[in-house]
C-alpha cells in the first residue's frame, strides 16, 4: 500500500467538457476559446457547484482539429468537505456528478451561441465525470447487483461481488484517510469487507487519468 502514498495527487479530476472544434490548432484559436470561456462561462460554471472554494478550473488543448478540455480539479485533501456539502457521501457523489454534466451543457450552450465560434464549429462534445464518476459507478454496479440476487447464478454472483469489491480496493487507496472511511461506511457490508489488494495497473491509471500531483504543470484559470 505505501507504494501509492508519494504518488497520491493534490488534485483529482471530479469533471470535464470536452469539445472538438472545427479550428486549426493556432495559438490565436486558442486564445479565442479561452477568452469566450472566461467571457461568458467562467463564473457561472463555479456556480453550480457548492464547494468553490476547493474547486480548480484548467483549458487545455491538444492537436488535430481543436480538441479542448475543460476540466474541474477538486483539491484531494478536503474532498470530503465538497462532497460532504450535499449532505450523505453516497448523495454527494451522485449530486456532483449530475453538477458537472449541468456545467458542461452550460459550457457548450454558452459555446454554440458564441458569435466568434457558433454550434457548426463544435464537431463534438463529452461529458466527462472524472473521479466521482468513477465511484458513482461502483455504487451502481451495487444497486444493480442487489437486484439481481435472486434471478442470478451463484457463481455469476461471486464473480460480479467479487469484480465490484476490486474497483472498491482500487479507488479506496488514492482517498484521503478521512473520505476512505466516509466511503467505506455507505457501502453495505459484503462490498466493504475482506478486499483484494489494489490492482496496481489500474492504480496507476486512475493516477494518471484522473490526478494532478504537485510536480505536474498547469495552469488554473479561476485564480
Amino acid at each position: 500500500m505505501m507504494r501509492y502514498l508519494e504518488k497520491k495527487p493534490e488534485y483529482f479530476e471530479i469533471g470535464e467538457t470536452y469539445l472538438k472544434f472545427d479550428f486549426e490548432f493556432t495559438e490565436q484559436n486558442q486564445i479565442l476559446i479561452k477568452e469566450a470561456y472566461l467571457k461568458n462561462v467562467e463564473k457561472i460554471s463555479q456556480d453550480f457547484l457548492k464547494s468553490s472554494e476547493v474547486i480548480k478550473i484548467s483549458i487545455e488543448f491538444e492537436e488535430g482539429s481543436l480538441k479542448t478540455k475543460i476540466k474541474i480539479w477538486g483539491l484531494a485533501a478536503t474532498l470530503y468537505i465538497g462532497i460532504g456539502q450535499y449532505g450523505s457521501f453516497r448523495q454527494g457523489v451522485r449530486e456532483i456528478v449530475q453538477d458537472v454534466k449541468n456545467v458542461s451543457e452550460y459550457v457548450v450552450d454558452n459555446f454554440e451561441n458564441e458569435p466568434q465560434i457558433g454550434d457548426e464549429r463544435i464537431i463534438r462534445y463529452e461529458k466527462r465525470t472524472g473521479i466521482t464518476g468513477r465511484i458513482n459507478n461502483i455504487y451502481k454496479r451495487i444497486h444493480k447487483l442487489e437486484r439481481q440476487l435472486n434471478t442470478l447464478p451463484q457463481q455469476q454472483i461471486r464473480i460480479e461481488l467479487n469484480s465490484i469489491k476490486q474497483d472498491v480496493s482500487n479507488i479506496l487507496i488514492l482517498l484521503p484517510e478521512n473520505t476512505q472511511q466516509q466511503f467505506l461506511e455507505e457501502l453495505p457490508n459484503n462490498y466493504q469487507n475482506n478486499l483484494p489488494e489494489p490492482n496496481d495497473r489500474k492504480v496507476n491509471y486512475y493516477i494518471n487519468r484522473y490526478g494532478l500531483k504537485p510536480e505536474d504543470e498547469i495552469e488554473f484559470i479561476n485564480e
